[in-house]
């Protein structure tokens, strides 16, 4: 199960919507063949594991095991049911981390692989799989996506310097490997979500550009609505545009956005306005705060009100890396 573990994990920032999977097909101690879902659309960890195995292992289905770190799929999507397949190739025994939450499978797959005479085991190393689909299991289970906070900050608790017709901006905080980290969390949560503030004044792109990766959706959220020319222009730019209705509270209009969405996982990265927007909605399921050692000249915004129980995960080049995660109520 560590081993599909694994596999599932090399998935990351490509599956999305769909979880992270991996499947190990062994015989008495033997792997015999394994398999990760790679992108959304191609075929599920079961199935590549199946494919990969070899004519001559073929005999020993019966008799192996499939670890799964996913319980199989038992519906129709882009691709056939994995639980079929499974049953189709007569594999003797199925051991799954734990049950899929979407109502699409929900332990009918499961259910499906215990009716056709499976031996079926549920639960090992069910915290680990877990976590690693975090993202997407919390999405179903909350209605919403799984929001990530980020944002960095010198040490003076600034994120910007003052602007200036001689710096006009943004001022850089964090160096290339706090950059490189950033850019692999956006392609990881595969959208971003920045305030039209931060847009205007920064001309941001919300591209991932620092490592190889699919394309990610770009959310501008405007607390008032833009002039048509500024939103024509984040339009053109691919800005997919979210704003309060009219009479409508923001914090109202960002619980409606993110259950009409449709997107499993989303990173917040600013400006402060807008994260503490969302921390004031209790709309987050964790952040991420990079501390520089440097000093900007004063006068620039003050990072997000965030008195969260923080926690480092270590140094990248100069600056350091904390997380944390909502106090459960």
């Amino acid at each position: 199960m560590q081993r599909a573990l694994d596999l599932a994990a090399q998935g990351s920032g490509f599956t999305h919507p769909n979880p992270m999977v991996g499947a190990v097909l062994v015989y008495q101690g033997r792997i015999l063949a394994e398999g990760y879902h790679h992108r959304a659309g191609e075929p599920h960890a079961e199935i590549m594991a199946l494919r990969s195995l070899s004519d001559v292992d073929r005999e020993l289905l019966p008799m192996a095991t499939m670890y799964v770190t996913l319980e199989p799929c038992s519906h129709q999507g882009r691709t056939g049911p994995c639980s079929q397949a499974l049953i189709d190739h007569n594999v003797g025994r199925v051991v799954v981390a734990h049950e899929d939450p979407n109502p699409l499978v929900s332990g009918r797959g499961i259910a499906m692989l215990r009716a056709a005479g499976t031996t079926v085991d549920v639960g090992l190393a069910a915290e680990q799989a877990e976590f690693l689909n975090r993202a997407f299991l919390g999405s179903i289970r909350q209605g919403r996506p799984w929001v990530t906070l980020k944002w960095a900050s010198d040490a003076n608790g600034a994120v910007d310097g003052p602007r200036s017709a001689t710096h006009p901006g943004p001022w850089r905080i964090t160096g290339p490997e706090a950059q490189l980290w950033s850019h692999r969390l956006r392609q990881t949560c595969g959208a971003l979500l920045v305030g039209a503030g931060t847009w205007l004044s920064d001309h941001t792109s919300g591209t991932v550009r620092a490592v190889y990766g699919t394309e990610i959706q770009r959310i501008l959220w405007a607390s008032r609505q833009l002039s048509k020319e500024h939103a024509r222009q984040a339009q053109e730019q691919g800005w997919v545009l979210w704003s309060p209705d009219p009479n409508e509270d923001p914090s109202t209009a960002l619980k409606r956005h993110l259950a009409s969405c449709g997107l499993r996982s989303l990173m917040v990265e600013g400006g402060p306005a807008t994260i503490q927007a969302f921390i004031h909605a209790q709309l987050w399921n964790e952040a991420f705060r990079w501390s520089a050692p440097i000093s900007l000249p004063e006068g620039g915004p003050r990072e997000p009100l965030a008195p969260f129980a923080w926690r480092s995960l270590g140094r990248y080049g100069a600056d350091e890396l904390f997380t944390a995660t909502p106090i459960p109520h």
